[in-house]
């Protein structure tokens, strides 16, 4: 079978297609024939050696967290799915794959409103935006959150849970993709292109919640935060200096009280009742060509939409 990886760190250049045996399932897992997967920014991190420090990982290494395919085989004491089911797999590496193994408490069954490259769009992003939210138990009907980074795939996805937990939001993104958050339903968004408009509501949110790389963008925000408000990230916090003694700072993790499968269970019957949407913005073969193309457009600064290489 092919997988794509790379030997060295570098640009989307030092992609390889490697030739290696199919895997065998073992007792609680499937073998899944790889339909689609899709393309996150940290497989960019991987890729240029950013998280080896953190994550040293040896060569060759075979990035891809997000999964969808169809079942070919079942390991001896899988009873709970069968071959010819389509499921959505959440794993840590080696998504990039034309078969991955997984075992059955990583996947689910794709959701029936959504497509292949839909479905390959949601775990990572979705997970994020879920267990950013979870973060906010304390929150009720009605309360404030503002989310920077509005229209990127985790900003998305957060913007449609916060406003199906009847949240009031404010969505801050570049003036561009206003068209694109006003598709979800939200009333107040602003631009961080033209950082006065956001003066108007000055440490008047109760909740933040920074998606951005941009330490800019990150004060703007910092600076919505009412006092005895939260302010979390997935990213980047605002640094000491600037963190305001009244607010409460966080950064989001996975929860341990909260499985990703939790996580996935969820927004699929969120996304069946229609309260949650993926979005593509270009697909992508199923090929070397494919991956190097995808992650050289994960680097700019695309419309709205997930990358996805497919069949």
């Amino acid at each position: 079978m092919e997988k794509f990886g790379f030997n060295q760190f570098g640009d989307p250049t030092v992609f390889e297609r490697f030739e290696q045996a199919v895997p065998v399932p073992k007792e609680q897992q499937v073998l899944i024939k790889v339909l689609a997967f899709g393309i996150n920014p940290y497989d960019a991190l991987l890729r240029s050696g950013n998280q080896q420090t953190v994550r040293p990982l040896p060569f060759p290494i075979f990035p891809g967290a997000d999964v969808v395919g169809e079942i070919v085989e079942l390991g001896s004491a899988v009873d709970d799915y069968r071959v010819g089911e389509i499921v959505i797999n959440h794993r840590s590496l080696g998504g990039y794959s034309e078969f991955v193994t997984a075992s059955t408490n990583k996947i689910i069954r794709k959701p029936v409103s959504l497509s292949i490259a839909e479905a390959a769009g949601l775990p990572t992003a979705g997970i994020t935006a879920y267990n950013t939210l979870m973060h906010f138990t304390h929150f009720k009907h009605g309360d404030s959150i503002a989310i920077m980074g509005a229209s990127g795939a985790v900003g998305n996805l957060l913007v449609q849970l916060a406003l199906a937990a009847h949240l009031d939001v404010t969505a801050i993104a570049h003036s561009r993709n206003r068209e694109y958050l006003e598709s979800f339903g939200v009333q107040h968004i602003l631009a961080y292109d033209a950082p006065e408009s956001l003066a108007t509501i000055n440490r008047q949110i109760k909740i933040g919640v920074n998606t951005s790389q941009n330490p800019e963008s990150t004060q703007l925000l910092n600076q919505l935060i009412a006092p005895n408000g939260y302010f979390a990230s997935t990213t980047i916090l605002p640094t000491e200096d600037q963190q305001l003694a009244d607010v409460t700072y966080q950064m989001v993790y996975p929860r341990k009280d909260q499985p990703s499968l939790t996580a996935l269970q969820d927004l699929s019957e969120l996304i069946d009742q229609g309260l949650i949407h993926v979005t593509v913005h270009e697909t992508l073969p199923f090929t070397l060509d494919g991956v190097i193309t995808a992650h050289q457009l994960l680097a700019t600064h695309h419309a709205p939409g997930k990358i996805i290489i497919s069949r």
